[in-house]
């Protein structure tokens, strides 16, 4: 029994240590920069907020004047003269507002792109921390299985000790051998997983999908570190997804009011000049003068149907966003309750596990094992609790697993750090 508790106490120190070295080297601290900066999803984000900031320079401007020159191919004669060719400058000025409304637009559309570049950011951060957490959980679960090994083992050495002393069958041993050839096996799926794990992060990373990669030997312990009212404000005010939702309203109204401006004509501006050449007869007043002209042209928005037809078609979209915005609103909600219900639930079973459960069960090994050396306990009941050891410590670990991943959830939803993401 003693060197039983010395193999389950050297355990724990080495899987400590390998912890620390983990925590150390700022693995997903440094996975997460590497995601922002590579991966990617992000850098076609980062591409379309670019677009849409230069799209702001072509918007709202003045349309390009217009130049126009004429030959004559048949001269004009004019008592001045005859005409040979003329020149003339046109300008659309659209009606007043029209231009400062396509710039607001503009705007708003960089606005989005920027609300989707955030959203995607959390997104990959999400993800970057979800495989992290389960590549962790395999490492870890890999530990508990090769912590359960040696414990089979060291059972094994006292069974066929009894066996050689005939106070045991051979059966004991097979026993024992069968467990570990069973665990032996789950060690090596284990390992085989870690290898999609692997590509998954590359992946996110933007990295060549064999890039070798650590496997964390814990998972992060991460708890919220606000209450569900505070989470639920933080996802109004702070939701890239909501504040897209907003502006795209805010959009949906520029182009109403845009398409009201239409009921209003707009404004052409020319100046013309004719050259004109001298009269070949007598020496009328202004012979050769070249006459210029100034003028201004208008569109006459008579056909008010299809204008009308334009507005309504701008408050329908103006109904629809908003509509949408109402329903992400009660969705994201949904969804953070839901979470915070896994949170609770997460939070249980670690406590359940840790506090109770686990220590319950290496006593109950303890006990089986010294009852089993005296001979009041039969193998099947030092299996039953060895088995019961190893179950119950994958157990805490899916659940720390499944805290943590509820955890990068909820952060990506609420668009803000709820969490100090440490290795425990």
């Amino acid at each position: 029994m003693n060197r039983l508790l010395f193999l389950l106490l050297l355990c724990c120190i080495v899987s400590t240590a390998q912890a620390g070295q983990d925590g150390k080297s700022g693995g997903l601290a440094g996975y997460l920069r590497t995601a922002l900066e590579r991966n990617d999803e992000v850098r076609a984000a980062r591409a379309q907020l670019e677009a849409a900031t230069q799209k702001i320079r072509r918007t709202g401007v003045l349309p390009d004047p217009k130049l126009s020159v004429q030959y004559y191919l048949e001269p004009i004669e004019t008592r001045t003269g005859p005409q040979n060719s003329a020149v003339a400058l046109s300008q659309t000025v659209p009606w007043f507002g029209k231009l400062a409304l396509q710039r607001e637009k503009g705007e708003i559309d960089a606005a989005i792109a920027a609300r989707r570049l955030a959203t995607v950011e959390l997104k990959v951060a999400r993800q970057v921390k979800t495989t992290y957490i389960e590549y962790g959980l395999l490492g870890q679960s890999i530990r508990i299985v090769n912590e359960n090994l040696e414990i089979l083992r060291y059972l094994e050495s006292i069974a066929r000790t009894r066996y050689a002393s005939g106070n045991a069958s051979f059966v004991d041993v097979l026993k024992i051998q069968i467990e570990m050839d069973r665990v032996e096996e789950q060690g090596r799926d284990l390992a085989d997983q870690a290898v999609p794990r692997r590509v998954d992060l590359n992946n996110l990373l933007g990295s060549e999908p064999e890039t070798a990669r650590p496997l964390p030997e814990d998972i992060p312990a991460v708890e919220l570190g606000i209450g569900p009212a505070r989470l639920l404000a933080a996802l109004q005010s702070r939701s890239p997804r909501l504040a897209e939702a907003r502006q795209a309203i805010d959009r949906a109204e520029k182009d109403r009011e845009l398409a009201r401006r239409d009921f209003y004509p707009d404004l052409t501006f020319s100046l013309k000049t004719i050259f004109t050449g001298r009269a070949e007869y007598g020496a009328p007043e202004g012979s050769g003068n070249d006459p210029v002209i100034a003028g201004v042209t208008l569109n006459l928005p008579i056909f008010t149907d299809r204008r009308h037809g334009a507005v309504a078609e701008r408050s329908a979209r103006i109904l629809d966003a908003r509509h949408r915005r109402d329903q992400l609103l009660r969705d994201l909600t949904t969804d953070v309750e839901q979470l915070l219900y896994r949170y609770r639930e997460a939070e249980r079973k670690i406590a359940l596990f840790r506090d109770s459960l686990v220590p319950k069960i290496r006593q109950e090994l303890e006990v089986a094992l010294e009852g089993f050396q005296g001979g009041t306990y039969s193998i099947l009941e030092l299996m039953d609790a060895q088995r019961g050891l190893l179950d119950f410590e994958l157990e805490e670990s899916r659940a720390l697993a499944e805290r943590a991943i509820t955890v990068a959830r909820l952060e990506e939803l609420s668009g803000t750090t709820l969490a100090r993401w440490e290795t425990r």
